[in-house]
């Protein structure tokens, strides 16, 4: 910097003054110099923002806010990479590039510290991540906004998206990886069977052939068939669709296999006929779901079968409603959907929660900040349904046997 007329006479004047004059300039000199200095980090800061709004403009950055463990929202606007971790904590705020990988790897590294440990299955190393993105029933949940939401559950961390033939937005699925920048052996998808009464266990292979097609990947970690008695499917057909996926699974399409919506009765009945177990299970779970259900629960885990919960908010119509489960997050501060998520992975059980917005979707992801406490299961599972609810259900004769 070069020094301004005023500064020379200053300097002037100091060369002149008497030894306690010189102090008082001096002690000017070092404020003037002081805010001089908080002026220039000032602009230096609102530099930086307008550059990265114009990058935002630009396509090149997607600020994503982010919550705390305990659920308390950090301010929108703040950004963040891996050179700039500590300010990235302190603002509270994530930075990510769509189409890096390098920077979705930034920001998954800052998230992944939060995220539950992955559940056990047979035959993978690795494990199924516990916590997971649906694409079930919503209106958002094929085109543009399930591209963008699920991108956006990439970017914050989170590392399976749950799909099915059914939900019919496999491309879309397929869209959002290949845009995220994530790696495909970074990433566990899961996608279900649509039982046919037409299927054999040859076209069940051709069928997961125009899964992986849609989806534009060359296997999946986990293909379950997705309903047995409960949606109209009897055992003959179930035999023919699991022995199916076994084939699909020894050509190496998919990793592993399993069903949803299966009772006891119906997975050691395919365990029997083909000498293959399903390695989980997926089925609707949280508070309200009767005692056949629980005991369906813990009999797959005695098996070492991995259950995925489905409808963790209340079923199908329920919105994390109840007053228990409002006093509950109040009491926490957290919100009504993370203690029903909670709940669930506090007893070894995977989550699967769709989301649309930002908010929801980084709320999901936060859920290791808080504890429930014993008394706060008891009042869970003792309150009363809430009004909306509606079970689905998965099996006509009993989930448990």
């Amino acid at each position: 910097f070069h020094k301004s007329a005023g500064a020379r006479s200053a300097a002037g004047a100091m060369d002149r003054a008497s030894p306690l004059r010189k102090a008082q300039l001096g002690g000017r000199r070092r404020a003037s110099f002081r805010l001089d200095s908080r002026r220039f980090a000032g602009a230096v800061l609102v530099a930086g923002l307008s550059w990265v709004a114009a990058l935002q403009l630009r396509g090149a950055f997607v600020p994503v806010p982010r919550a705390s463990p305990g659920g308390v929202r950090a301010p929108a606007g703040a950004v963040c990479d891996d050179a700039s971790r500590r300010q990235c904590l302190q603002l509270g705020l994530l930075l990510t590039l769509p189409g890096g990988p390098a920077s979705v790897s930034a920001s998954a590294s800052v998230a992944a510290e939060l995220l539950p440990p992955p559940l056990a299955v047979a035959g993978s190393v690795a494990g199924m991540p516990a916590l997971g993105f649906g694409t079930c029933c919503r209106k958002t949940a094929k085109g543009p906004a399930l591209v963008s939401s699920a991108k956006l559950f990439l970017a914050s961390g989170g590392r399976l998206i749950d799909t099915a033939q059914l939900y019919g937005n496999h491309r879309d699925v397929g869209l959002a990886i290949r845009e995220s920048g994530v790696p495909r052996e970074s990433l566990w998808i899961t996608s279900k069977l649509l039982p046919g009464k037409e299927l054999t266990p040859e076209k069940v292979v051709r069928s997961v052939d125009q899964s992986l097609e849609e989806l534009g990947m060359p296997y999946l970690d986990l293909m379950l068939v997705h309903g047995a008695e409960g949606w109209g499917v009897d055992r003959a057909l179930d035999l023919k669709l699991w022995k199916g996926l076994v084939e699909a699974q020894r050509l190496g399409k998919v990793r592993n296999i399993g069903v949803a919506n299966h009772n006891r009765g119906e997975i050691e009945w395919l365990t029997a006929e083909t000498g293959v177990m399903p390695v989980a299970n997926q089925i609707e779970y949280h508070p309200w779901v009767p005692a056949e259900t629980r005991e369906l629960v813990r009999w797959c885990q005695s098996k070492g079968i991995a259950v995925t919960a489905y409808g963790s908010l209340g079923g199908v119509k329920n919105k994390a409603e109840g007053d228990a489960v409002a006093a509950i997050a109040k009491e926490r501060g957290v919100s009504n959907a993370q203690v029903l998520l909670k709940w669930a992975l506090d007893q070894g059980v995977a989550v699967i929660p769709g989301a649309t917005s930002a908010e929801h979707i980084q709320e999901n992801l936060r859920l290791t900040g808080f504890d429930l406490t014993p008394s706060d299961l008891l009042a869970l599972e003792g309150s009363g349904m809430p009004k909306s609810f509606r079970r689905w259900h998965s099996c006509k004769s009993g989930c448990a046997s």
